[in-house]
């Protein structure tokens, strides 16, 4: 009996032994872990995956590989584990003008890519002091007098900010939306006839002139891609050479009118409100002097809303 109470004493104690022998390797185990972890953030920190190539790729033209490093602040011997991209990203977007994005990926273990786009002019905002040049994705690339050729021209636009280099922003939000839209169509609408100028100055009445021979007037700016994608189908139908007005009418009808007819209509309206406001004026004379009946004024004046040819939503 004694026998037996001393082997299980003798036992009871060589577990205890064990599982102490096993907490310490466990602790010890962890040490180790912890130490080594903390070394090679250490290493890689100061050591480790410090910058020996950066390799400047893409398209900037008004820029050399050096003056896009410099604007990133990075340099070569600088610790890539250290390197915060987007705010690097940011300072060389900032500083280079002509450049819309810059992106920075690391390549482990040494070298750094730097990918560039240029920005490309695309547009002239007009407004009351000058002109903007603005890029596709909306960046200011210079302020100037005269519009640049061959940009899509936009009227009625009044700028916030006219300084090159900052993204252009409208003094109310609604022409930030209008414009945004038409930049949208433009630069991935894949457009069949080419829009080259808008015209915003009247929120009711919006103008879009496509490729310098049809002009949309679509109304007001609500559902801007339906009324657009509405007129490039009827304008695809028209012969090559034809120039005119496209009228919105509603939702779902356009009227096309030659553009001679339009414009004679249109100035004849505008003559006759004049006279509406100043009846003592002269009357309106012809081409050949011959003076017009103010009735008769009037009635031509009235037919500005006739309409030569006449298409709906899924027209033939």
């Amino acid at each position: 009996m004694r026998d037996v109470e001393k082997t299980n004493l003798q036992h009871s104690q060589n577990s205890k032994r064990s599982r102490r022998r096993k907490r310490g390797r466990s602790i010890y185990v962890v040490l180790v872990l912890v130490f080594t972890t903390a070394l090679i953030f250490t290493l890689s920190m100061t050591v480790f995956f410090n910058i020996k190539t950066i390799r400047v790729t893409g398209n900037a033209d008004s820029y050399t590989a050096e003056d896009v490093v410099r604007a990133t602040g990075i340099s070569v011997g600088d610790n890539m584990m250290r390197i915060k991209t987007k705010a690097a990203e940011k300072r060389a977007v900032d500083s280079l003008i002509h450049v819309e994005t810059v992106e920075i990926i690391k390549e482990f273990p040494n070298t750094l890519e730097i990918r560039v786009q240029k920005c490309t002019p695309a547009y002239n905002v007009v407004y009351e002091c000058g002109t903007l040049i603005v890029s596709e994705h909306g960046r200011i690339l210079e302020n100037c007098m005269d519009p640049q050729p061959g940009l899509v021209k936009v009227s009625g636009y009044t700028p916030k900010e006219t300084t090159p280099g900052q993204y252009i922003v409208a003094e109310e939000e609604r022409y930030d939306k209008v414009f945004g839209a038409f930049r949208d169509l433009i630069y991935n609408g894949d457009l069949a006839a080419p829009i080259v100028e808008v015209d915003m100055k009247d929120f009711n009445d919006i103008l879009v002139n496509f490729d310098h021979r049809i002009i949309f007037d679509m109304g007001n700016w609500s559902e801007i891609n339906y009324k657009i994608s509405f007129a490039e189908q009827i304008i695809a139908e028209q012969p090559a050479d034809k120039e005119g007005y496209l009228i919105m009418i509603g939702t779902h009808q356009c009227s096309f009118r030659n553009k001679e007819d339009y414009e004679n209509t249109r100035r004849a309206a505008k003559e006759a409100a004049k006279r509406r406001r100043y009846p003592t004026e002269p009357t309106l004379e012809t081409e050949e002097g011959e003076t017009l009946p103010e009735g008769e004024e009037t009635q031509e004046a009235s037919g500005i809303g006739d309409l030569d040819d006449v298409y709906g939503d899924g027209h033939e």
